[in-house]
Order: C-alpha cells, then sequence, then structure tokens
C-alpha cells in the first residue's frame, strides 16, 4: 500500500527519478552503440591484420595483440572478433539494429551464436523474426530465439545436436574463499538427468533428518559421487589421493594460524591445507622466507631442467607467462627467455611457462619478449610496438650470489 505523507513532495521525487531513469536509458542506448562502433572497428582490424587465406599464425598474433590492450583472455578476443565479423558480414540487420540502440549487446549475442551458423535465406528470415522480438526481457528474447532457431527444420535436428555434443566438456574455475565453480556443458537430457538425480538424492538425506540445506545435500552429493566416497567417511576427499603441491610456511602445518596456497587454485585456510597434505601421499613444499613470503631460490647450472628447479617455476608461475593467458604450468612447457644456444643460463631467471601456442607464438610470430627480470616478471612487445608486463603468481627472493642480478 503505498502512503502519500506529501503529494508535492512524492510529485518532486517521481519526476526527479524519472529524469534518472530516462538517463540510465539513454545511457544503456549509447553503450549499444559504441558496442556496435567497437564490432565495426575490430572487423576492420582483423581483416586488415589477417587477409584471406592467412595462415593460422596470422590469426594467433591478432588474437593475442587484441586480447591483451583490451586486458581480455584470448578466447574473449576470439569471440569478439568472430561476434564483429557475423555481425558485419551475416547480420546486417542485427548491428543496424545495435548501432541504433534499439537492442542491446547481450541481444546481438543471441543473435550471433543462434544465427550466424545458418545458411543465408534461413538466417535472414529468423533475423526479421528475431529482431521483431526484441522488446522483450532478455530472457524472454533468449527463449524466443532458442524456439525459432530449434523449431526451424525438424530434419537436421538430429544432425545438429550430434555436431553441437561435440563441443561438451567440464571446466573447473576459481572463485573466493577457497571455493570453486565446476561448470558442465553436456546434453541437454543428461544435464536433466544429473539434476534430478542430484535433487533425489539431497531430499533423501534432507528426509533422513540432515540438517544440511538442499543446495549443500546437491553440492555434497555430486563429490561423494565423482569421489566415490562415504558422505560420511572421515577422509573429505574420497578415493581421489592427489599429489599436492602446498606452498606454506611449516609452522601453519603444524598448527598455527595462516595461510598456505594450494598450486593450480591459490591461497586457502590453514584447516584445508593441514588436511590436503595429511591425505596426500606425495607432498612437496616450497619453503618460504618469513620475512617476506618470497620463495626461495634453487641451484641450476646445466640444460636440462632439474625436478626441484622445475618445481619451484611451476609454483612461481602459476600459469603460462604470455600476457592474459591463464592456461596452467601443467599445461605448459618450460622455455628459456633467452635461448641456451645463444649464452641463456638454465635458472629462474632465464625460464619460464609458456603454453604451447605462446611457446610458438614467442619464436614465430612478430612478438617479442624483451626482458626477463630476476624476480620473474617478464616485458613484452607486441607487433605493434605496444609494450606489456607479466608478473609471475608468486614472488621470488632476490637472486644469489650466482645468479644474474
Amino acid at each position: 500500500m503505498v502512503s502519500f505523507r506529501d503529494p508535492v513532495a512524492d510529485a518532486a521525487a517521481l519526476a526527479a527519478s524519472a529524469g534518472v531513469i530516462d538517463a540510465i536509458v539513454e545511457t544503456d542506448r549509447m553503450l549499444a552503440m559504441l558496442t556496435a562502433a567497437r564490432h565495426r572497428l575490430v572487423a576492420v582490424a582483423h581483416a586488415t591484420r589477417v587477409p584471406p587465406l592467412a595462415d593460422a599464425l596470422a590469426e594467433r598474433e591478432f588474437r593475442a595483440e587484441l586480447a591483451a590492450v583490451l586486458r581480455i583472455s584470448e578466447r574473449g578476443a576470439a569471440r569478439l572478433g568472430d561476434e564483429a565479423d557475423v555481425l558485419t558480414g551475416y547480420l546486417p540487420a542485427t548491428l543496424d539494429a545495435l548501432a541504433e540502440g534499439r537492442i542491446t549487446p547481450r541481444q546481438a549475442r543471441v543473435l550471433v551464436d543462434a544465427l550466424g551458423l545458418l545458411e543465408p535465406g534461413e538466417r535472414a528470415a529468423l533475423e526479421r523474426e528475431a529482431l521483431a522480438a526484441a522488446d522483450e526481457s532478455a530472457a524472454a528474447f533468449e527463449r524466443t530465439v532458442r524456439r525459432l532457431r530449434e523449431t526451424r527444420d525438424a530434419d537436421t535436428a538430429v544432425e545438429r545436436h550430434r555436431r553441437a555434443r561435440e563441443g561438451r566438456q567440464v571446466t573447473c574455475q576459481p572463485g573466493t574463499d577457497g571455493m570453486a565453480w565446476l561448470v558442465a556443458h553436456l546434453p541437454a537430457a543428461v544435464a536433466v538427468a544429473i539434476d534430478s538425480r542430484l535433487d533425489d538424492l539431497a531430499r533423501g538425506l534432507a528426509r533422513d533428518g540432515d540438517a544440511r540445506t538442499i543446495g549443500q545435500l546437491r553440492a555434497d552429493a555430486l563429490g561423494d559421487v565423482l569421489l566415490d566416497r562415504d558422505g560420511r567417511a572421515l577422509r573429505r576427499f574420497g578415493d581421489a589421493r592427489p599429489t599436492v603441491v602446498v606452498t606454506v610456511p611449516i609452522d601453519v602445518l603444524a598448527g598455527s594460524p595462516g595461510m598456505g596456497e594450494l598450486h593450480g587454485f591459490g591461497p586457502i585456510d590453514a584447516t584445508m591445507a593441514r588436511e590436503l597434505a595429511a591425505e596426500a601421499p606425495v607432498l612437496r613444499r616450497i619453503l618460504t622466507d618469513p620475512r617476506d613470503d618470497a620463495m626461495l631460490a634453487l641451484d641450476r647450472r646445466r640444460y636440462r631442467v632439474s625436478d626441484d628447479l622445475r618445481l619451484f617455476l611451476t609454483v612461481r608461475d602459476g600459469r603460462c607467462r604470455f600476457v592474459g593467458c591463464s592456461r596452467r604450468t601443467g599445461a605448459s612447457d618450460l622455455d628459456h627467455s633467452r635461448a641456451w644456444a645463444d649464452g641463456g643460463t638454465t635458472d629462474a631467471g632465464n625460464l619460464a611457462h609458456l603454453c604451447r601456442g605462446h611457446h610458438t607464438l614467442k619464436h614465430d610470430s612478430r612478438w617479442r619478449l624483451e626482458a626477463h627480470h630476476p624476480d620473474g616478471t617478464i616485458d613484452w612487445l607486441s607487433p605493434t610496438g605496444r609494450r606489456f608486463r607479466t608478473r609471475p603468481e608468486r614472488a621470488r627472493a632476490r637472486p644469489g650470489p650466482d645468479e644474474p642480478g
């Protein structure tokens, strides 16, 4: 129930609010217009740098620089480039609607994903129908477009699903406070069946008096099933007994308060660090300087990387050391920043992890590694002369007397 204590004041407040909402709408329209302009510019830059029949390396070189200047991932840069190409080449009406602020960037992405790979005649017809529904909410618009696409040709539905199914995958994305997101892209029937099974397990436990919430029970049931563990067992990690690389002061493992670091994830609380250490059949520990938490250096004198040095660099780098890359060190090569044949040394001041794609980019494209500093920081130079700096996930201690300073 609305209470009007002061009709004049209420009228003034509503007028002011209406003005602010109008400004928000106009700002949103301007963002759509700028997004359309960016798509056109990206398409021009792409066509200039990667002409038809160019090799894959030219594409990778351009994508890496676009990702670096926009501070996004290369996957994000690839998606941006693909969107720009589809909108400028195949969905001109959608790009015009975006430039006029009649649709949002999200709606444009929905149309790119749904219509980009269709045959020209079919694409144009569905684009017209979809744009006519652009005044719906974002969720309703997505449902409309999905329905238009999925029902357009029942005869090809099986083949379309077969092709889409080839992209199924599961990814793990770090969260905060010792948590992570496990994301699965699965055939719809499989996903719905898994969801239903988790719900059944959770509600069964709840009926038995389990005090956890349904959300907690579903999450715990997923872990219990996949790790083949009894939900009431003492071991938290089931039959999965990993080799754990934990960077942690020794007093924390002994029971003192503090934080550890789990390689491939990041900081973890002391309790989780101790539990992992207790259950792992192999524990690799990197000692840290109690004064500044810097990792201690290791000796190195030969071309072949020792196991200890490899472990040290794995924890120090954490990820591929190219600009913006998030691929873990486990999927990367150890590369001499200055080639061994050119006098480069096999030590922490001249070695860094590069994933296979960026390893190739360093050696075969116009990207250049300009400097590798003693603390592990690396300076890069892009093909168009832009400079970028990447830093290791973990700082290393100051160089010893036998290391370049």
